[in-house]
């Protein structure tokens, strides 16, 4: 056998066993079934051109050619069908494949004429017993053969940018296979059409490695497992057998025979220095098996990493990310979503209803009554998509499609389902293989433990921050009650203060002056003035005690006014008819202003509002030892505005917020006037909030210069 027909036979049955060993590992795949048709049609053109280079007589030749031709002609439609599989295209090439198919067909028809081939002829310059005599159309051959080649080429390179990560690696070795195997096969064309030896024959080989390399480094076809298991038994294998044969041709040569004493006594050694040496042996191809497939990341180390690195985190979010990174590195998987099992709703009925939650990709529900809950909820299993399919679970396999799972594994802590774990297909389209699921079901265990664990540490967490804002809160309303119980006592000491003050002067003038009346002390002349000032005091006596009272009634939780539209025009008269007598006493020149037409009604209490103006005239003649105070009246189609303006005391900047407060009063108010209650604005406060639409302030005040109050009231809709 030459070199030539030694490479041909070598790569037809590298090209067999690759065929095989895909379809044999996922043969619902589409991909791999595309690839078995490339593998397989490689592996007949080898076989037929090792037959015809070998054959001594030419009916042996021509069948061979025969195979060979048919073979080949097939090999670029098969490769075409396998890309546009691969690039995930094939809807839309659908037409162009069934067209290229018919070109095949009729091809392969032509290839039984002499139109094709002549007949067979010895091409003794190479070293070939037969080689093709082409016929007149042969050309036509590798003209089509070409075109399809590279025409997939062109679609693998046009989209090779659509593509990222594993996929595009695989794709670019594949490119390189097909490269590597049309160039080399390519040549077996130049001895019948431009008389060159087919050299490059001998790369055909390389087109094997290239997609070899694929599967194993990034997992095209998924077979990276079976490779490696295959792998280690083959070499395993060839060590025993060597040392096996060695041994025995030793015995057979120099120690008459393996069954002698001698080499019996020899062998009981041999096999306990092989034992050990089997061991270490077996330790290194399982170490280069995993460096070559797993890239030094075996299942034992990956699944230890992993575990460690679940262990070592009490973030959810984190576990979640570490999960996702970590399925789609090792299982290849398009998607992958965590579920966890919460309460979701409360009934009509006050039941409370769970469901499993998606905390990953926010896909949602699924109800505890779903029947992919049910099935993990009573199984505790993983659920995978495709057995389901086979044994007819159509409503089952129909909610897993849609949520697009392929596989579905409880997260089980104590006994107890805690959450799911959903992956998507496989970048590669291949089925999950029971090591998948064993893997998928260990980390599951695993993960279940540190997604408790997290929870649980938020729980503690959530509860310390919510514990810490409550004691904030309650500290805070500890504060809050502290600093209102601070100002009640001062509201208290300064109600004290006003009251026993303003209580005990008028008690003890009255008092002084009946029992100087009752001693007789008091001169005739002056009995009138002392009973006057008496008078006076006792008037005063009853005004603050009023104001107490009212004052009590307003800041109750019953004050209320009757508000209603009422006529300002009558009140104010009656004030000023009144008020005008007191200026008469007084070194005080007192002035209405009022509008030329009569205010409109206005929303308000009759009784309180009068209340309200005299409080605000009084407070201008108490604060006004002498000057001027001036009542005025303006109104607009909204509002009606009463302005009462004095050239007394003023208000300090510092003491305004507090002068519509209970005892209110400014600090050059209490040496002013002793007798004030800090009653009288504080109940012209609650008169105007208890208005609506009602507004009292102080427009402006200057120390020294005197004060503006402006009492705004609302125009009523109705009429009186």
């Amino acid at each position: 056998m030459n070199s030539f027909a030694f490479s041909s036979i070598f790569t037809s049955i590298l090209s067999f066993g690759l065929a095989f060993f895909v379809i044999y590992k996922n043969y619902k795949s589409t991909l791999n079934r595309s690839w078995f048709f490339v593998s397989f049609l490689m592996g007949v053109w080898s076989l037929g051109l090792w037959g015809v280079v070998i054959s001594n007589t030419y009916i042996e030749a021509l069948f061979f050619q025969y195979i060979l031709d048919l073979s080949a002609i097939f090999i670029p439609l098969s490769f075409f069908k396998f890309s546009i599989n691969l690039l995930k295209i094939n809807d839309k090439k659908r037409k162009q494949f069934i067209i290229f198919l018919i070109l095949s067909s009729l091809i392969a028809f032509m290839s039984f004429t002499s139109l094709f081939k002549k007949g067979m002829a010895p091409l003794l310059e190479y070293n070939f017993n037969f080689w093709i005599n082409p016929g007149s159309l042969y050309s036509i051959f590798p003209i089509y053969f070409s075109f399809l080649m590279f025409y997939s080429f062109y679609l693998i390179i046009i989209n090779f940018k659509n593509f990222k990560g594993a996929e595009r690696s695989q794709i670019r070795y594949i490119l390189i296979a097909g490269i590597i195997g049309f160039l080399g096969g390519a040549t077996n064309f130049f001895p019948q059409v431009i008389k060159i030896y087919p050299v490059g024959n001998y790369f055909v080989i390389l087109y094997i490695v290239s997609v070899a390399y694929a599967i194993l480094r990034h997992r095209l076809m998924g077979i990276r497992t079976i490779a490696s298991k295959v792998y280690t038994y083959i070499l395993a294998s060839t060590f025993v057998f060597i040392v096996f044969y060695s041994i025995v041709s030793v015995e057979e040569k120099y120690l008459s025979g393996i069954f002698s004493s001698i080499s019996l006594t020899i062998n009981v050694l041999v096999a306990v220095l092989f034992s050990n040496a089997f061991i270490f042996i077996l330790e290194k191809i399982q170490k280069s098996s995993d460096q070559i497939f797993f890239k030094g990341r075996t299942p034992q180390k990956i699944l230890k990493e992993l575990s460690l690195r679940l262990s070592s985190s009490i973030n959810i979010d984190k576990l979640m990310s570490i999960l996702s990174h970590e399925f789609k590195k090792i299982l290849a998987t398009e998607d992958i979503d965590v579920f966890l099992f919460q309460k979701n709703t409360v009934n009509k009925s006050g039941k409370e209803k769970y469901a499993f939650v998606s905390i990953l990709n926010n896909k949602g529900k699924i109800a505890s009554s779903n029947i992919i809950s049910e099935t993990i909820l009573n199984n505790k299993a993983a659920l995978v998509r495709d057995e389901a399919e086979k044994r007819g679970e159509v409503k089952l396999v129909e909610q897993l499609d849609k949520l697009k799972a392929k596989i579905v594994a409880p997260l089980i802590m104590r006994d107890k389902v805690i959450g799911l774990i959903l992956l998507g297909g496989k970048i590669s389209d291949d089925a999950y293989t029971q090591e998948d699921i064993e893997f998928l079901e260990i980390i599951s265990s695993q993960a279940a433990v540190a997604i408790e664990n997290a929870r649980l540490y938020k729980e503690v967490d959530d509860f310390s921050k919510t514990l810490q804002q409550k004691v904030d809160e309650q500290t805070q309303e500890l504060k809050d009650k502290a600093e209102h119980m601070k100002k009640l006592m001062e509201m208290r000491s300064e109600f004290l203060d006003i009251t026993s003050h303003q209580l005990r002067t008028p008690v003890s003038v009255i008092k002084g002056v009946l029992s100087m009346m009752q001693e007789g002390s008091i001169p005739e002349n002056k009995k009138a003035e002392f009973l006057n000032a008496a008078m006076d005091k006792s008037i005063k006596l009853g005004e603050i005690i009023n104001d107490i009272l009212r004052a009590s009634e307003m800041d109750s939780d019953k004050f209320t006014m009757n508000v209603r539209a009422v006529d300002l025009n009558e009140i104010l008269e009656k004030i000023k008819s009144d008020k005008m007598k007191t200026s008469l006493v007084r070194n005080v020149v007192l002035t209405f202003n009022f509008t030329k037409e009569p205010l409109p009604p206005v929303m308000t209490d009759e009784k309180y509002i009068e209340q309200a103006i005299v409080n605000l005239i009084n407070n201008a003649f108490q604060y006004t030892p002498e000057g001027t105070i001036t009542v005025t009246t303006s109104a607009d189609k909204d509002f009606v505005t009463i302005r009462v303006a004095d050239t007394g005391i003023g208000i300090p900047d510092k003491d305004r917020k507090k002068m519509f407060q209970k005892f209110g009063r400014a600090e050059n108010a209490k040496e002013a006037f002793t007798d004030g209650s800090g009653l009288g604005l504080f109940i012209i406060k609650q008169i105007v909030d208890a208005n609506p639409g009602s507004k009292i302030e102080i427009e402006k005040t200057e120390v020294g210069k005197g004060t503006t109050f402006a009492l705004t009231l609302p125009v009523a809709r109705e009429t009186v």
